[in-house]
């Protein structure tokens, strides 16, 4: 079983993830719009997904092992 201060590290960085993988759109946008330079949202959407994806997974953790117990009993 996973312990209490366990838990609470995956949550927070989880959350880290989550900043993270939104605050790309800001650079997104100061780089777009701010600074006039060609860049696409595309170029962005990976990093994006890839904070925001494993990072909602991490905070959601206990629901999503739920899940996976009901699946495989």
């Amino acid at each position: 079983m996973v312990g209490e201060k366990e838990r609470d590290f995956l949550k927070i960085f989880g959350t880290v993830l989550l900043t993270l993988g939104v605050g790309v759109w800001g650079v997104y946008a100061v780089l777009r719009f701010g600074m006039d330079l060609d860049v696409t949202a595309r170029q962005f959407l990976l990093y994006h997904l890839g904070g925001v994806v494993p990072g909602t997974v991490l905070r959601r953790h206990r629901f999503f092992w739920g899940i996976v117990r009901r699946l495989l009993s």
